[in-house]
């Protein structure tokens, strides 16, 4: 069987960033002060479409249907305070720098992290007034869609354009900037209809629940868009063709648009706590049992991450050792956007396999397979890593980065010609690996049958300065059965949580969202 190397992207479809220092960081809401609520309302920008699809297949929904705030920003947030609690879910309503909460019920926290549950519904009527489209749908305030209405707010977006979560997300924010509006159609949203071409009716409805929590106008709920649909024998895509690239890929060859900044920053090997970052491993998950067919082996695989619980970001810069396929790595500190400090950190490598191609920094984490009584049995090769931002994890802690969209996953890992790299992790963010490959994932084909922990260490080395260490280890017990080549692994739930169905055995699990 074919066993290529994965990356696991928590918010595949978004455009992320690594920018330092963005708008985007603000305190924890606190209640007690007054403010108004924004005014929301629904806005189109055009009442007649013309939807056109291959002959014979289904039509897709881009009618235009926007949620649009005025008087003030939409914002949600929706957090847990550790994994044994649920999410609560609330607004926040600011004046100026300040701010009060609004609790909401936890029937609007959309699982999977997803946004406002049920926030509006879609009708749709065919020319005889049949309903062929009857569905709710969650909302993500900030889709990747959004637009300005006027120039009353800022002019680029502050908040996160996504909703997504990975199965131990902790805290997310959500919302629609002052002046601007969000597609309810453009993020995971893709109604479609069948039938055949002519003239339908489409009605879109902010819920009644939502209309009165949030006072809108119910003139303004409401939208009707006149439908025609057309087959065509030119190819259409949706949402876009194979091989279409949109927005920033993480391929390790874009340059960074920042210069090296060389010997200006003072070394310091003890910062203040306040411009470190801390780095947290979470519990492995993705596990499932493979068996190779080539090598009569079986195998592991799992997901791991390691995140930047802040306040700072996680800034690793490589300067390369002349001649030499090795960077020297040093860790920046930064304070109000600007770098104030640095320390040695290790070596980058540059890795010439198809599919790598770019510089990995060799003292993010480890990864090994233990006996039930914690002594080490197969520890994984996977060894160095590009570091990005693929999954939100609390976009509430302090320093959390809400807005990054220049950079994305593209961090700057560089190519083989390289003198200089960049790779961040922000502050709330997350990067996962998936260990599928021989000698990444564990070979387990000689094991007996029990009870084992999956351990992932972060900055296992300490070659990274973090606040705190107490939380970089983290262990995820498995339970190995069945026979070689017919191998299977039971995963019991972590604090509640069960992120692989309640076997393990079968496909790597994609939060929803």
């Amino acid at each position: 069987m074919s066993r290529k190397p994965r990356r696991r992207h928590g918010a595949i479809a978004l455009v992320l960033s690594l920018a330092l220092g963005s708008a985007g960081l603000l305190s924890t809401p606190s209640a007690g002060v007054s403010g108004a609520q924004p005014t929301l309302r629904l806005v189109v920008g055009q009442t007649k479409v013309t939807l056109k699809r291959p002959a014979g297949r289904r039509a897709y929904l881009d009618i235009g249907v926007y949620l649009a705030t005025e008087g003030g920003p939409f914002e949600i947030w929706a957090a847990r305070p550790d994994y044994d609690h649920p999410v609560s879910i609330w607004q926040v309503i600011r004046d100026g720098s300040l701010s009060a909460t609004s609790p909401l019920p936890s029937s609007m926290f959309a699982p999977g992290w997803r946004g406002l549950a049920r926030f509006f519904h879609v009708t749709v009527t065919d020319a005889s007034g049949s309903v062929v489209l009857d569905r709710y749908h969650p909302f993500c305030p900030g889709s990747g869609d959004v637009a300005r209405v006027d120039d009353a707010g800022p002019d680029v977006p502050t908040f996160p354009q996504f909703c997504s979560g990975n199965p131990f997300t902790l805290g997310a924010v959500w919302g629609i900037d002052e002046g601007w509006a969000s597609n309810l159609f453009g993020y995971g949203t893709n109604d479609s209809i069948k039938g055949p071409d002519g003239h339908y009716t489409a009605t879109v409805s902010i819920a009644p629940t939502y209309v009165s929590r949030f006072a809108i106008d119910p003139a303004s709920a409401t939208a009707t868009i006149a439908i025609t649909v057309r087959s065509t024998h030119h190819i259409l895509c949706h949402p876009f063709c194979p091989g279409e690239v949109r927005g920033p890929r993480r391929d390790g060859h874009a340059a960074s648009a920042h210069a090296p900044i060389g010997d200006s920053v003072p070394t310091d090997p003890s910062p203040d706590p306040s411009i470190q970052p801390d780095l947290v491993a979470l519990p492995a998950w993705g596990i499932m049992v493979e068996h190779d067919r080539r090598s009569g082996r079986d195998f592991l695989d799992f997901g791991a991450t390691v995140w930047d619980a802040g306040p700072s970001p996680l800034v690793v810069e490589g300067f390369r050792r002349p001649a030499e396929p090795l960077m020297d790595a040093w860790q920046y500190f930064y304070a109000n956007g600007e770098p104030v400090a640095r320390a040695p950190a290790g070596t980058l490598m540059y890795d010439p396999r198809p599919g790598h191609q770019h510089w990995h920094f060799e003292q993010f984490a480890r990864y090994a397979l233990l006996s039930a009584n914690q002594s080490e049995v197969v520890r994984s090769e996977k060894e160095a890593f590009c570091l990005a931002p693929t999954d939100a994890i609390d976009l509430t802690v302090p320093g959390a980065e809400w807005q990054p969209y220049s950079i994305g996953l593209q961090t700057a890992c560089g190519s083989r010609s390289s003198i200089w790299t960049r790779e961040t992790l922000p502050a709330g963010w997350g990067d996962t690996y998936v260990q599928d490959l021989p000698g990444q994932s564990f070979d387990i084909t000689d094991l007996p049958n029990g009870t084992y922990l999956i351990q992932i260490v972060a900055n296992p080395q300490g070659a990274l300065i973090e606040r705190s260490t107490a939380n970089n280890t983290q262990l995820r017990k498995v339970i190995l059965r069945g026979t070689p080549g017919h191998r299977t692994v039971r995963v019991p739930p972590w604090h509640g949580i069960d992120t692989e169905g309640g076997g393990g055995s079968g496909p790597f699990p994609i939060p929803a969202g």
